[in-house]
């Protein structure tokens, strides 16, 4: 016996167009109920859907938003630091711009990368809290001078507080002191113990003090100082740094001599008191 001899197709419009649907016996209005509560949920997803990816965008929106306002906000910190540090001319942006191409040429992921180059420059943010005194004294520093200024690395970590997207430029201010040899400061670490983003500001500090004037010493070229991280001085040891950041250094080092003379060429940034003087003159615009 065929169940089915007297059956026959419905035909359905739309996205149920390709759907067959058999009425037999007193069953063709439940199945035409479904396909319409089929096709009713159906639009209610789509409409969800349009929402989340409307709420999505402007969420990106938002962070985008956010991420600029966290990036003038740290080099607003970055030059109150420098404009602290009465001898230290533009050294936050080398040392940001040159830790980023380091990275770059380390593997790092690009995005690791720009965050290096925005968050370098608050490796000294901890300065504001050391006495100018010390800070800025052209002599040798007593043993308990150096005790002080080494709290740097302490108070420029706190000053950063736990927000999650400082956790990099907290990481770096922290421990841009340690030193691969376990000779470092604050916390002696040792090899891998020190992570990577620090490990590149340690040695990124180093080039760059070499190659500036400071009240104590004469600015050396970018020779003498490439000499002094290959092979020391009464200061510096080679193995004081991350031997493949220092690898790396060493491969590239012609570039990393053209990326720091443009900055330098480039002029000093501006200083927080700078720009105060500006503000006083102009009437509040700063140009």
């Amino acid at each position: 016996m065929n169940r089915f001899k007297d059956a026959k197709f419905l035909e359905l419009d739309g996205d149920l167009a390709n759907c067959g649907i058999v009425e037999v016996d007193g069953l063709t209005q439940t199945y035409r109920e479904l396909a319409e509560e089929v096709m009713s949920s159906f639009e209610e997803i789509k409409a969800m859907n349009e929402e989340l990816q409307d709420s999505y965008q402007k969420l990106q929106q938002l962070h985008e938003e956010l991420e600029s306002t966290y990036e003038k906000f740290a080099r607003q910190l970055a030059v109150i630091a420098e404009g602290y540090d009465e001898v230290t001319g533009n050294h936050i942006e080398r040392v940001g711009i040159l830790s980023g191409f380091i990275a770059r040429k380390l593997g790092l992921k690009e995005d690791v990368a720009i965050k290096l180059e925005h968050f370098a420059p608050l490796h000294d943010i901890g300065k504001i809290m050391v006495d100018k005194r010390i800070l800025n004294k052209p002599d040798r520093l007593t043993d308990e001078e150096f005790e002080e200024m080494k709290k740097h690395t302490i108070y420029g970590a706190a000053l950063l507080g736990e927000d999650k997207y400082f956790e990099m430029a907290r990481t770096i201010a922290l421990y841009h002191h340690e030193k691969w040899n376990g000779r470092g400061y604050p916390f002696g670490l040792k090899g891998d113990e020190i992570p990577i983003e620090a490990a590149i500001v340690a040695l990124v500090d180093v080039y760059d003090a070499l190659r500036s004037q400071r009240p104590y010493k004469k600015a050396f070229s970018h020779e003498q100082a490439v000499e002094i991280l290959k092979k020391g001085d009464d200061k510096t040891r080679p193995d004081d740094f991350n031997p493949e950041v220092l690898k790396v250094f060493l491969e590239h080092e012609l570039e990393i001599r053209s990326l720091w003379d443009n900055v330098k060429s480039k002029g000093e940034i501006s200083t927080l008191k700078e720009r105060i003087q500006r503000l006083a003159v102009s009437g509040g615009v700063e140009k």
